[in-house]
């Protein structure tokens, strides 16, 4: 089917764009009882998050994307998938930078239009898929507002130089929105010159009230110049930064742990994620028990949007699991352990100082999708803060999906994200209006999790 200009999904420079492929047909769909658990997973490392800012006094961002996976373990045979859960990959701390990729999931969902299928039919969604850039525009008018201002803000959107499509259409869509609630705002990259002046980022002539930020702190010296990205980042404390420049620190696999356990020893909850190691619990004693269930995720400090990210499984405990879910997988982005170089991975961590957390490798989902093929799928969840209510608000959301099977080259990564090569695909959450599944595909571990089930039998 052709797809209208205005509903294409692409990245690139302008003028050299190439389409992402997206699995229109194939929707992700996380709903009722799984929508439930996976809510409960968001909202529990959100309360973590919020409580390691407040403890370290830094200001939290309001927009964040949450990774929350479906995933499962092998059992002691290899025999069952085990322990299935909703688990955070990426949470709040390594998401508090600001690429929220709301653009694509509006774009999604209207393609999902534009082919006859509307899931308003079947799911109630926390937010209409098509108010997701008029929810972000009254997030900024929540805070404004509770601040106790009257005029309306004037407001910009940031980011770098270069025209990536995806950039230009971030653009395009939010100022868009502004304006149509009658709100002044402006495009910032370093084509308009902007500049700092009594406290506040100015651009054509005028001082901006607030910001929504498309641009990693570490990055702006590199489009802005050092000058000018110093007084950006450190002297516009009257601009109100909608992702403030100070969380791009957290932006840590190793700092999140420890904000999840500062959490979990404060309230003796628990936030759903891998089992982890860091600092001296990183030997070859630990890494193994990890093995026993499938193999062991490390993870570099700096290692956020798959970068620096090292997928190692244990072949004779996943080969049954892998068989089953994914009918192929080549090694892309991972590293297979084996009964005979399992020895020399282990002997790696004798004494190993690195600031690095191990994580232990939870198998991902797949659901069919045609005869011997498969797609791996993960969940990135858009979540906004309400200044009125004190309250994290479920925005919109992507599934990242990774086409395997016998007949796709690459076969399976495991590691599902765009710029690594993974696809995506619409998802939709929420709660269904009269329980018809009908439409709906599940892959085995959703499915089972649906059920109210934990484990599934391998055949």
């Amino acid at each position: 089917m052709f797809t209208p200009e205005e509903l294409r999904i692409y990245q690139g420079g302008v003028g050299t764009e190439e389409d992402i492929p997206s699995h229109v047909d194939s929707p992700t769909w996380i709903v009722d009882q799984a929508w439930d658990k996976v809510k409960e997973v968001a909202e529990t490392s959100l309360d973590a998050y919020m409580n390691y800012c407040k403890t370290e006094n830094i200001p939290h961002s309001y927009l964040l994307g949450l990774d929350i996976l479906i995933t499962g373990v092998a059992d002691e045979t290899g025999n069952k998938i085990t322990d299935i859960r909703p688990t955070i990959l990426e949470g709040p701390c390594c998401n508090s930078y600001p690429a929220c990729p709301n653009f694509f999931a509006l774009r999604l969902y209207n393609n999902l239009l534009n082919k006859g299928l509307d899931p308003n039919a079947y799911v109630d969604s926390p937010t209409d898929p098509t108010k997701i850039v008029e929810k972000i525009v009254a997030t900024f008018q929540q805070i404004w507002k509770a601040q106790g201002h009257d005029r309306p803000p004037v407001c910009a959107v940031f980011t770098r130089s270069y025209p990536e499509s995806e950039e230009e259409t971030a653009h395009i869509l939010a100022l868009e929105g502004f304006k149509k609630a009658g709100i002044e705002a402006y495009r910032i990259t370093p084509s308009e010159r902007p500049s700092v002046k009594d406290g506040k980022l100015w651009v054509a002539g005028r001082p901006v009230d607030m910001v929504h930020r498309r641009i990693e702190r570490v990055h702006v010296p590199m489009f802005y110049g050092w000058e000018l990205a110093m007084d950006i980042v450190y002297k516009t404390p009257d601009t109100i930064w909608i992702n403030p420049w100070e969380v791009d620190r957290l932006r840590s696999k190793t700092l999140e742990e420890r904000c999840f356990r500062m959490y979990e020893d404060k309230t003796g909850k628990t936030v759903s994620r891998p089992k982890t190691f860091l600092d001296d619990e990183i030997n070859p004693n630990n890494i193994k028990q990890h093995l026993k269930t499938g193999g062991y995720a490390l993870k570099k400090w700096n290692s956020s949007g798959g970068k620096g990210v090292f997928l190692h499984y244990y072949l004779p405990k996943v080969k049954k699991m892998f068989d089953y879910l994914y009918l192929k997988y080549d090694g892309i982005h991972m590293i297979e352990v084996n009964n005979d170089n399992e020895k020399k991975f282990l002997d790696e961590f004798e004494n190993y100082i690195e600031d690095t957390a191990f994580q232990q490798f939870r198998t991902i989902d797949a659901r069919v999708t045609g005869d011997n093929s498969r797609l791996v799928y993960d969940t990135r969840i858009n979540v906004l803060y309400n200044e009125l209510t004190n309250k994290w608000e479920f925005l919109s959301g992507i599934s990242r999906t990774v086409p395997c099977g016998p007949d796709v080259k690459k076969g399976n990564s495991c590691l599902t994200n765009v710029t690594s090569g993974a696809n995506i695909s619409p998802l939709i959450f929420g709660h269904t209006k009269n329980k018809d599944y009908s439409k709906m595909n599940f892959g085995p571990m959703l499915k089972a999790l649906m059920e109210g089930k934990t484990e599934v039998e391998l055949p």
